[in-house]
């Protein structure tokens, strides 16, 4: 059963006019259920198949397109590693660590300094609309030559 924060996006999806499926209402509540709200497809997977071991992946990868189309999550593709899934909320950016894949969400306002210095100092308007940021973690050791694969690309990568 749905708990609110997962009612709430069913009830949008509904009045957007997509046919709520039970692999797209699945999908939506293993969203919700995911620590951090940033997984890819093969964890919404695994946690969907904890429940149903027949659970299709190319379900999942159908029902997160759609749920994508919608406008009521949101894809993030990551360099070296999956793309990350989450529900679409109030703006913000992201943050990726290079070295495990973590995707953490930071603060709209972030880069509002930066915009303005550029749009004053160099007539560029920056757009930041969606901006993922690549870095790394405090805590992953730093890389002995250059960055390594960035793992699962979730926030379920390790524990900080």
């Amino acid at each position: 059963m749905a708990d609110g924060g997962a009612q709430e996006i069913l009830d949008q999806l509904r009045r957007s006019g997509v046919r709520l499926t039970g692999p797209r209402v699945a999908v939506v509540e293993a969203l919700v259920a995911s620590p951090g709200h940033h997984v890819t497809a093969g964890e919404v997977v695994e946690h969907l198949r904890r429940v149903d071991p027949g659970f299709h992946e190319s379900t999942v990868y159908r029902s997160l397109e759609r749920l994508v189309e919608a406008g009521l999550i949101t894809r993030i593709e990551v360099d070296s590693g999956p793309a990350v899934y989450h529900l679409t909320t109030a703006p913000h950016h992201h943050v990726v660590c290079e070295r495990c894949g973590r995707v953490t969400g930071v603060p709209a306002d972030l880069l509002d300094g930066v915009a303005k210095k550029l749009l004053g100092a160099h007539s560029f308007e920056l757009r930041t609309d969606a901006v993922t940021l690549p870095g790394r973690c405090i805590r992953c050791p730093e890389p002995a030559s250059g960055p390594v694969s960035m793992g699962t690309g979730s926030a379920l990568a390790h524990d900080h």
